[in-house]
């Protein structure tokens, strides 16, 4: 698509769909009649621009936004925090320059020509670092990005103050790569957040459990703590979870421990997925287990790749008898795209 195309769909109704590249398109609820919403914009609805964060207040504002924060403000003062921008790219006030690996671009919203300037803007913060840029094609008229930096009126002028980053990018070229999606992060510190517990075979005492925080120790859920030597059946089970907005891989990655014996593991102690909304189970291998005799946090994963569904479930099933009875403890569940190594 080329930039002459991709500026024009800029200036039409709200209901087209202003792509860059497929995979980085901001979908058209987020658009306003000049092709930029006119108000802020929560950035959870930026679709597939996945590694941008939220700002002070949890949202990207434009850049409407950032010249009224700008004029605000008494002339040649700066703004302590710093603000997730979205625009579009409407010109260069300084081209790129190769020695230091910066360009200065005029961002815009297309509203009653309101219009910044990025000072010095680098490229994309890789491991903690701001990149440079290495070629004038990596920013052009016409994309639309998000950047982040402080906002400073500079003798009335607004503008991102030098120090400014480039965040996400719909140019192809701009070497954006979005990160990894998570679904679901839950560690069990503090609570079992959103899971619920259902409990097939009652116990005569509760059999998952909340452990809390101690000694520096992190909190985390266990299934018969005590060692109840009795049968049970119990259920610790996810909040419905949308995977389809996963691409190619899906895992689960957990920490656990089990105590009890290795061969009747896997039939006691089990991993289930439901794709369906719990309506139907099926069992599924976990990678990585404990030696069964240390209580010893251990990585586990579970691919769940073949079990993307928009109703599916996860569910950590505990079950004993009188002659066997196992504990089993977990925390720090991720579901989502593998992590960046």
């Amino acid at each position: 698509m080329t930039k002459l195309f991709r500026h024009t769909i800029l200036a039409i109704a709200a209901i087209s769909l202003l792509v860059g590249c497929k995979d980085n398109a901001i979908p058209s609820d987020t658009l306003g009649t000049d092709g930029i919403t006119q108000s802020r914009i929560v950035y959870d609805t930026i679709r597939n621009m996945r590694d941008l964060n939220p700002g002070p207040e949890g949202d990207t504002i434009d850049v409407e936004e950032a010249v009224r924060i700008g004029l605000a403000m008494p002339s040649g003062s700066t703004t302590s925090e710093s603000y997730y921008v979205l625009a579009a790219v409407k010109g260069f006030s300084q081209p790129f320059d190769a020695t230091y690996g910066n360009v200065s671009p005029i961002i815009t919203n297309k509203i009653a020509n309101r219009q910044m300037i990025c000072y010095r803007l680098m490229s994309f913060k890789r491991k903690g670092v701001v990149q440079k840029f290495t070629d004038a094609e990596q920013l052009q008229i016409g994309d639309i990005v998000v950047v982040y930096g402080q906002i400073q009126n500079r003798y009335g002028a607004p503008q991102l103050t030098q120090g400014c980053y480039l965040v996400t990018s719909d140019n192809p070229l701009s070497g954006y790569k979005p990160a990894p999606k998570v679904v679901l992060s839950e560690t069990f510190d503090e609570d079992m957040g959103d899971f619920t517990i259902d409990n097939e075979i009652v116990a005569s005492d509760d059999i998952w459990k909340h452990v809390e925080a101690t000694g520096g120790k992190q909190g985390y859920m266990c299934a018969n703590e005590g060692k109840l030597a009795e049968e049970s059946d119990s259920w610790l089970i996810s909040p419905t979870m949308d995977l389809t907005v996963c691409k190619d891989t899906t895992l689960m990655t957990f920490s656990h421990w089990y105590q009890g014996s290795a061969d009747l593991r896997d039939e006691q102690l089990r991993v289930m997925v439901s794709t369906n909304d719990g309506a139907n189970w099926e069992q599924l291998p976990v990678d990585g287990w404990n030696n069964g005799k240390l209580k010893r946090f251990t990585a586990a994963t579970v691919d769940l790749t073949e079990h993307k569904s928009a109703t599916t479930k996860v569910a950590f099933v505990y079950t004993s008898t009188a002659e066997s009875a196992m504990v089993w403890s977990i925390q720090n569940i991720r579901i989502g795209e593998p992590a960046d190594e």
